[in-house]
């Protein structure tokens, strides 16, 4: 068959009863269902719609003829009628085939979706930088994720709703033009970033990616500074080591605490020490430790939340 310029092939939605083999010219594919997607294009050799139709699906692309275009076009009985040529087992590994491409199909949407979120996040980071504001419209961070990583807007709303999920922002307002995206966590968000962006970079776990011996101090630490009220001074929050073994027998599931096991938060900045530090001395030979304490509850924050993230986007 010969389609003009122009000319449309099939549309979105409509019965699979029929694949096509491009011979010559181009096909675009496009969906209004996932409007913000990118066009795609099938040229000469291109095969569309086989496992639609071995799997009775409708079709998921509206086809139209980008120029002049010559396509075989193979309805479901020709289809049968080669099957039954060959031997009975190759219908089953066309099948097998066509399931193991919808798996695929879903694995590359999660992966779309975890590469899509540092975008978000930077996107979301460099806003509050810049305005100062907690909140983003809605329409504007389409805009920009679409400009920078090409990701729809039914994506976005996908990470979106993830992110809500775990308490870091929330949309408001009720008409799409309208709704603004707000910042719960001011801190959290670019903390978050930073810790994806240093893990692309340097191919390894964020510093700011706590042990669970470490998120077990750190929390220990707050425990103390908020039953007993301990007073901030520059933001900075003193616990003495008395207290911290004291607590850290109750509440650490009986870890003992030693100059080995804190030595990780002080060579990482959280806890410093009232004198110089010897990982080899008794913890005993420090008098007290401080620490900022926002910047302690951020991070436990973070670590939270960070093993959820792929577990929410899926």
């Amino acid at each position: 068959m010969r389609f003009s310029a122009g000319e449309y092939v099939c549309l979105e939605g409509d019965k699979a009863n029929t694949l096509y083999i491009v011979k010559s010219g181009m096909l675009v594919g496009s969906s209004k269902v996932n409007e913000d997607a990118p066009l795609q294009n099938f040229g000469p050799g291109s095969i569309i719609g086989e496992f639609s139709l071995l799997e009775s699906e409708p079709r998921e692309l509206t086809l139209r003829a980008a120029e002049e275009t010559e396509i075989q076009v193979i309805d479901q009985d020709m289809l049968q009628a080669a099957l039954e040529q060959h031997p009975g087992w190759f219908k089953s590994i066309l099948t097998f085939l066509a399931a193991r491409n919808r798996i695929a199909q879903k694995n590359k949407q999660k992966n779309d979706l975890i590469q899509a979120l540092p975008s978000l996040l930077y996107i979301f980071s460099a806003h509050l930088q810049e305005t100062g504001a907690d909140s983003i419209p809605l329409t504007l961070l389409h805009k920009k994720i679409l400009a920078l990583n090409n990701t729809s807007a039914d994506e976005t709303n996908h990470l979106l709703d993830s992110l809500e999920s775990l308490g870091l922002l929330k949309t408001v307002g009720n008409h799409d033009s309208e709704k603004q995206v707000k910042v719960e966590s001011l801190q959290i968000i670019p903390l978050l970033y930073d810790t994806l962006r240093y893990r692309a970079l340097n191919q390894k776990v964020s510093p700011n990616i706590l042990s669970m011996t470490e998120q077990m101090v750190l929390t220990t630490f707050v425990k103390i500074a908020r039953e007993n009220n301990v007073p901030l001074q520059n933001g900075l929050c003193t616990i003495t080591t008395d207290q911290l073994k004291a607590e850290a027998k109750k509440s650490m599931h009986g870890l003992t605490l030693t100059s080995r096991t804190i030595a990780p938060l002080i060579d990482k900045g959280l806890l410093k020490p009232s004198t110089s530090f010897d990982i080899h001395a008794p913890l005993e030979s420090i008098s007290f430790f401080f620490a900022d304490f926002d910047r302690i509850l951020d991070l436990l924050e973070l670590n939270r939340i960070f093993p959820l993230l792929d577990k929410n986007l899926v």
